[in-house]
């Protein structure tokens, strides 16, 4: 069953793959690749967006533990949100599968990472937004570090993802006086990113980040 699978998914014949899932539902639990993939994984990171809601909808969610489905994870703890999320160009895979149980957002792989923490990682701003809508504050929070003490916004300035360190500010101001594991704060980053100050217009857009880094500081102070 599990070579079938496989087969199938590798030469894009998804109608056969969900046929196989709607006769044996135990398939989607499945391991059909090295890294123990299953699946709705190599659904989710082919883009398939209407294979990846027929298997939620139309057979996931009919389980007796539909949760228990989405929380198999890959050999590196990866779920299939964390993928989605890492993809991000299709954020109705991320509303599908978070739609089944929020809690989801928070399951963490073997780097300590969220998939809310890994669609920041990865720049994916629509999918922040799709997540993040679907917790509370405090869930937010909860979800925001790793294991090293970078939170999502450490993270976006990491990846001169400055577009999206700027709206995490924004609504989550706290995360400006996060400091790492190592004594970082987010401020410090964004100082020794020299690179993000060679345009006149990087200059501008990073004045105002460094401004609601600074402006945030004071409010909490």
């Amino acid at each position: 069953m599990e070579t079938a699978l496989f087969e199938k998914a590798m030469v894009g014949k998804w109608d056969e793959v969900v046929d196989i899932c709607t006769e044996n539902p135990w398939a989607l639990v499945s391991s059909i690749t090295r890294l123990e993939d299953t699946a709705l994984h190599l659904a989710v990171s082919d883009g398939q967006e209407q294979t990846v809601r027929k298997l939620i909808t139309e057979i996931i969610s009919y389980q007796p533990n539909p949760e228990a489905v989405l929380r198999v994870a890959n050999k590196r703890g990866n779920t299939p949100l964390h993928f989605a999320s890492l993809m991000g160009n299709i954020v109705a895979m991320c509303k599908c599968i978070a739609a089944v149980d929020s809690s989801l957002i928070a399951v963490r792989n073997h780097e300590r990472e969220t998939p809310l923490f890994m669609a920041v990682l990865f720049g994916k701003r629509e999918a922040f937004q799709c997540l993040v809508q679907v917790l509370s504050p405090d869930e937010v929070y909860t979800c925001s570090r790793r294991e090293t003490g970078d939170t999502i916004l450490h993270s976006a300035i990491s990846g001169d993802h400055f577009d999206l360190a700027l709206h995490i500010i924004k609504l989550y101001g706290k995360l400006v006086n996060a400091v790492s594991k190592e004594g970082i704060t987010p401020l410090h980053l964004l100082a020794e990113k020299p690179s993000a100050f060679r345009s006149g217009s990087r200059l501008g857009f990073c004045k105002r980040l460094i401004y609601h880094c600074i402006y945030h500081l004071f409010i909490a102070a």
